[in-house]
């Protein structure tokens, strides 16, 4: 029941169009949904589970495509992500799968062998990196997950939980699954039935400033005990719902719907004149069901959290200028200068761009500052660019503030400089809101012992108190989308009210 709603998670980071390669064997199983957004359709998902020999041993591949079509910024593009298990009869999990797809081009693919009380990861897309997570043979693949219900025999009143992988975050989760009652359920064109109820919400997971919760699910069985609808929230997106179709209904023509971007604006109750302008403000910041809400915003020299009230707090933001005089500076931990899977840094095209920014600068600052510029100035801005690793930035040359980021931290490290992403908030105007915080990416470097703030999609050499950071990452050893589960904490239940504002002279 995960392989849906744990693979939209990706969706607020990724734009693959799928395209499926379906291994051979026995079709034992193929199966169709149709997928709506807020009631309005936008895709469709498709399972095939074949049967295949191993070694004389019979074994079960189950392949999930989905498939929907998105807005961003009024741009409508194809979004989507093929995953994949496989399982012996009994039950085991042998492999597992995850291949992401721009059109012709393989953007990056996932693969995961089970040796032991380990999987072995491989992920390639422009590099490659190799690692081991822990395993419990008490995971089940998609198969499994597809039969559980009917293998319960599942009735009113039951719990239980199951354990699934899940390729976005790169780790294994905890399912808990409680049984309702039966309720009356409409389904496609207005035809109501009597359908047994569901509900399935994972354990938190483990991300860098604390436990996240994933989406859960709700799902209605049909007299047979397989699932004829599915519901969950995502965040931004709004309330997905699933519909059991046949192939022609579901591969019908689907549309766009609400701007993704748009949906993710939080309406301030005040502008800000001059924001990068701005010397230090105050937020009064709320996040709807969060009983612990000052850990959710990054704390450091720069911004602190205070007067915590419920799930309300005061968010205190300083503007970041340039380095100033500090005792004792010290190091930048290696993880900030070394390269990595998504930032790059030793990739050739890479750091002949960073040459070309900085020449012979031999300031730590300016250098940061000029890699800034070059990004702005030579970065064409698109709203349908995935998210990939910087070298595939630098042959794309466009994107938005998620790839201007992540090329302006790897032309940093190519430079020298110790470097990592921040990931927040930034002030705007929106023609419709009016004053509004954007989701955004920008850049930190290390210089004199205290980390400083660029943004090469603004390129204004430094960044005023309007940048509101809820996370940061190296990215070292990662090749999954942990560093961003922060953000899955926060979108979609934040209010932010200004308190006060103190302007530059």
């Amino acid at each position: 029941m995960r392989k849906v709603a744990g693979s939209l998670i990706a969706f607020l980071l990724v734009a693959l169009p799928v395209r499926a390669e379906q291994p051979q064997g026995r079709v034992v199983e193929d199966s169709w949904e149709i997928v709506q957004l807020e009631g309005a359709r936008v895709g469709n998902s498709h399972t095939v589970v074949r049967e295949v020999e191993r070694d004389g041993k019979k074994s079960f591949v189950t392949t999930t495509e989905l498939k929907l079509n998105i807005k961003r910024e009024g741009q409508t593009f194809p979004i989507g992500m093929e995953s994949g298990s496989e399982e012996t009869a009994d039950g085991k999990v042998s492999r597992v799968w995850m291949r992401q797809f721009q059109g012709g081009h393989t953007l990056l693919i996932m693969e995961g062998t089970v040796k032991g009380d380990e999987l072995e990861l491989t992920v390639k897309g422009q590099n490659e990196k190799r690692s081991t997570i822990p395993w419990d043979d008490k995971v089940i693949g998609l198969y499994k997950q597809e039969k559980l219900f009917q293998e319960r025999k599942a009735k009113p009143g039951d719990k239980f939980s199951f354990l699934s992988f899940e390729p976005t975050v790169g780790g294994v989760l905890t399912n808990r699954v409680t049984v309702k009652d039966y309720e009356e359920v409409r389904l496609l064109k207005g035809k109501k039935e009597r359908l047994l109820r569901i509900e399935e919400i994972p354990d938190k997971v483990e991300g860098p400033q604390g436990p996240v919760q994933l989406p859960g699910l709700t799902a209605w069985l049909d007299k047979d005990l397989r699932p004829v609808v599915s519901s969950f929230e995502m965040p931004i997106l709004g309330k997905m719902t699933l519909y059991h179709a046949d192939k022609l209904t579901a591969s019908g023509q689907s549309g766009a719907t609400k701007d993704i971007i748009v949906g993710s604006l939080i309406r301030l109750d005040r502008p800000i004149p001059r924001p990068n302008q701005t010397r230090s403000a105050v937020y009064r910041v709320t996040i709807k069901g969060d009983d612990d809400p000052g850990t959710a915003f990054a704390q450091d020299e720069r911004q602190k959290s205070a007067n915590i009230q419920g799930s309300s707090f005061d968010l205190q933001v300083k503007a970041s200028h340039g380095p100033r005089a500090i005792e004792n500076p010290g190091q930048a931990k290696p993880e900030y200068v070394k390269s990595c899977f998504w930032i790059d840094s030793d990739d050739a095209l890479v750091k002949r761009l960073a040459r070309a920014a900085v020449g012979n600068e031999p300031d730590p600052w300016t250098k940061a500052q000029l890699v800034e510029r070059w990004v702005h100035q030579n970065m064409e801005v698109s709203f349908t660019r995935d998210f990939c690793p910087a070298g595939e930035v630098a042959r794309q040359r466009s994107g938005d503030c998620r790839q201007h980021s992540m090329l302006a931290t790897a032309m940093c490290r190519a430079a020298g400089i110790p470097s990592r992403t921040a990931i927040g908030l930034v002030y705007a105007i929106d023609r419709i809101k009016g004053p509004v915080m954007a989701f955004h990416m920008w850049t930190e470097v290390w210089i004199d012992g205290q980390w400083l703030s660029i943004d090469a999609t603004r390129g204004e050499g430094h960044v005023g108190a309007t940048h509101l950071k809820v996370t940061d990452s190296s990215w070292f050893n990662e090749t999954s989308m942990r560093p961003l589960l922060p953000v899955i904490r926060v979108v979609g239940k934040l209010s932010i009210r200004v308190v006060s504002v103190d302007q530059e002279d």
